[in-house]
């Protein structure tokens, strides 16, 4: 079962293009090159430029395939790339000959590694590459002034000969690129993009000295082509805090293009230690880049990227908690909801309003998977904090007056009802917001008239509860406000805001703007909305799946079905990628209005994801419309893949002592199926 298993998921990763599979035997070379995946210029001296390019998705696949087929030796590549230009918007300079001859009068070759680099840039005069144009003698005296008025327009592509020169591969030109001080980007919004951590480990080098290991996820697109604008330019920082430490710190940086690094982090460590898996720290890094390498924008002050997910190692969430509170921290924890100033916090005590939209500005971010924007100029006189202002120009939060936050205040109940409701209208503007069946509370006049609404919607969610018939929305005497009443501790706040995440993440909601409510949880969580369970026959519970079998009418075969051991799934509907932490299998969740999504999970953390349409008729099922995604950091990040073709297969349906099944056949399987011969089983699980 898990060889048959095993076989039908390789097969469906080739053909959405999940993972580049290799022979045992040499790699073969590719007969074709895409396109470089980012492309850009900047100005040195005189008629000098860096040119930077990115390796294209072929290429990417074809450099870790060799490196896998010979690890010894194949760990770099050096590919070539040709430049082509013009002036003031006039011809290319390219001619068909550029294809068979002269290929390193006008080309560049850069170095990258295996699993560590993917982007380089080199320095070449113009003048010297082209030397029959006179024109380039002018920038060659005149430098980065004569782009004012002449600016000249680049293009790249990879050429390359793997047969001795014999025959050339060309890709296709990448995009233009336009050099000019009169033409530029936004940098600002060209890195608000947090980077993925996706490991930082400590180790022992051989010398004793202790150092990290980091590795990121995909670098965000358009970052990199930022980087690519000012040269290569932009730095990844590392920071860490260890344990007993209130604030991170920065400690090492490595250039922004490795995807691995390592860094040694001597005076942070016991360097005596044999082993550092006990040690209590946690890493988070984010990019930087100084405008002074970016001319065109004429700015020297230094920008940076929002900052990444942080990896702990051995550190707890939090220094206290109640009882009560424990599961609920821990999936806010699980999902990343928990914002670093209450990361080690006494979770017993009240939440301050900074704290507070904090909170709810990592709510927003993790649940629509977009970074968030501080709001400019700044209106607050007694806060700077980015977090404040995220949560303020979202319209999560408001200030105490026109000019004041006051961040060290207290919340109460009514003004933390008030945030979330507020939270969920920004991240599902479709979601239903009526009122109609909340509970009435018992002092439900006391309730502020501009938070009523807010209260009762939150209400209605089960997301905000009373007690005995009450709500206690705020303190209302000198008595109740001197004994902390009405109130909101750390806990109660974060547990409303994991009980908000799962409301969105399970759709019940509604299907939010722009987006489909597919919701194919492998583990649901306490809050979410199941899908009914389909209608199967009864039978033996003595019988095999193969006896059991039974032809399902259209539709019942809703829900999601699970084959092998995947942990740590969850779908995003947002963004409609999932994400996964480890494991070995297969999900579908099939949809009543007939779209479906599956993920499949290799034993290497390969995973492809492909969205579609299906249809019943009979004992067949058929799939249509398919576009396939691939990631290989669990989620962080998905690249395109290829459409799977349309298909049909037999399924089934049935119950044994474990429950409800499906029955899928293998391409080509007629009834009757049998998981021991042609089909492959999924349990039913929501």
């Amino acid at each position: 079962m898990t060889r048959k298993l095993l076989a039908a998921l390789l097969t469906l990763m080739m053909i959405a293009g999940a993972i580049p599979f290799t022979a045992l035997a040499d790699v073969a070379p590719p007969t074709a090159l895409g396109a470089p995946a980012h492309f850009g210029v900047s100005h040195y001296y005189g008629d000098s430029y860096y040119f930077a390019i990115s390796a294209p998705e072929d290429m990417r696949a074809y450099i870790e395939a060799r490196a896998t087929d010979n690890p010894k030796d194949w760990q770099t590549f050096s590919p070539y790339f040709q430049i082509d230009y013009r002036i003031d918007g006039g011809s290319w300079h390219y001619t068909q000959a550029w294809d068979t001859s002269n290929r390193l009068r006008n080309t560049i070759y850069v170095t990258l590694g295996n699993g560590r680099y993917y982007q380089a840039a080199e320095r070449q005069s113009l003048s010297s590459m082209f030397p029959e144009d006179e024109s380039l003698k002018l920038f060659k005296e005149a430098g980065w002034d004569l782009l004012k008025s002449h600016p000249i327009t680049f293009r790249a592509r990879f050429v390359m000969s793997f047969d001795y020169d014999k025959t050339y591969v060309c890709s296709d030109w990448s995009k233009e690129f336009t050099l000019s001080p009169n033409t530029k980007a936004d940098p600002d919004k060209l890195i608000n993009h947090a980077p993925t951590l996706a490991l930082a480990d400590a180790a022992k080098g051989p010398s004793g000295e202790p150092y990290l290991k980091i590795k990121t996820g995909r670098l965000p697109g358009e970052t990199e082509d930022l980087n690519a604008m000012t040269g290569l330019s932009i730095y990844t920082e590392v920071w860490m805090r260890r344990a007993g430490e209130q604030d991170f710190k920065l400690v090492n940086k490595e250039w922004f293009t490795h995807e691995y690094f390592e860094i040694r982090v001597g005076d942070y460590f016991d360097k005596t230690k044999q082993s550092y898996d006990e040690e209590s720290y946690e890493i988070k890094i984010r990019s930087r880049c100084e405008m002074k390498n970016y001319k065109q924008s004429g700015r020297t002050d230094i920008i940076y990227s929002p900052f990444s997910n942080v990896i702990s190692h051995n550190m707890p969430a939090w220094s206290k908690a109640s009882m009560w509170a424990t599961a609920e921290l821990k999936k806010a924890d699980d999902a990343g909801l928990i914002p670093d100033i209450l990361k080690g916090a006494d979770m017993t005590g009240p939440i301050t309003r900074e704290e507070f939209a904090e909170l709810a500005v990592k709510l927003y971010e993790q649940t629509t998977g977009k970074a968030s924007t501080p709001a400019s100029p700044n209106p607050f006189k007694d806060t700077t904090n980015p977090q404040i202002l995220k949560a303020f120009n979202l319209g999560i939060t408001t200030g105490t007056s026109a000019t004041t936050f006051a961040p060290k205040e207290l919340t109460n109940r009514e003004q933390v009802a008030t945030m979330l409701s507020r939270a969920i209208r920004v991240m599902a503007p479709g979601a239903d917001l009526s009122t109609a069946g909340a509970p009435a509370f018992s002092d439900q006049k006391v309730i502020s008239s501009w938070a009523l609404e807010h209260v009762l919607f939150m209400s209605r969610l089960g997301v905000i509860k009373g007690t005995d018939g009450k709500f206690m929305p705020k303190a209302t005497t000198t008595a109740q406000t001197a004994a902390g009443y009405a109130t909101t501790t750390r806990e109660q706040a974060i547990a409303m805001s994991v009980r908000s995440y799962e409301q969105i993440e399970s759709g019940a909601l509604g299907t939010p703007t722009g987006g489909a409510a597919v919701q194919p949880s492998v583990t649901p969580s306490a809050g979410t909305t199941p899908t009914p369970s389909p209608t199967v026959t009864p039978t033996p519970t003595n019988a095999s799946p193969a006896q059991q079998e039974q032809p399902a009418g259209s539709g019942s075969i809703a829900g999601t079905w699970q084959n092998g051991s995947m942990i740590g799934v969850t779908y995003n509907m947002f963004t409609g990628t999932f994400k996964y932490r480890s494991g070995i299998g297969q999900c579908y969740t099939f949809n009543s209005d007939g779209t479906f999504s599956s993920l499949i999970i290799s034993g290497l953390g390969f995973a492809i994801s492909i969205n579609g349409k299906y249809a019943v008729k009979g004992d067949k099922i058929t799939f249509t419309s398919q576009t396939g995604k691939s990631s290989s950091d669990g989620g962080q990040t998905w690249a395109a893949g290829n459409s799977p073709p349309n298909a049909t297969y037999y399924y089934a349906l049935g119950t044994d002592d474990n429950g409800s099944y499906l029955l899928m056949g293998l391409e080509g399987a007629t009834p009757p199926l049998d998981i021991e011969t042609n089909a492959v089983s999924y349990s039913f699980m929501q």
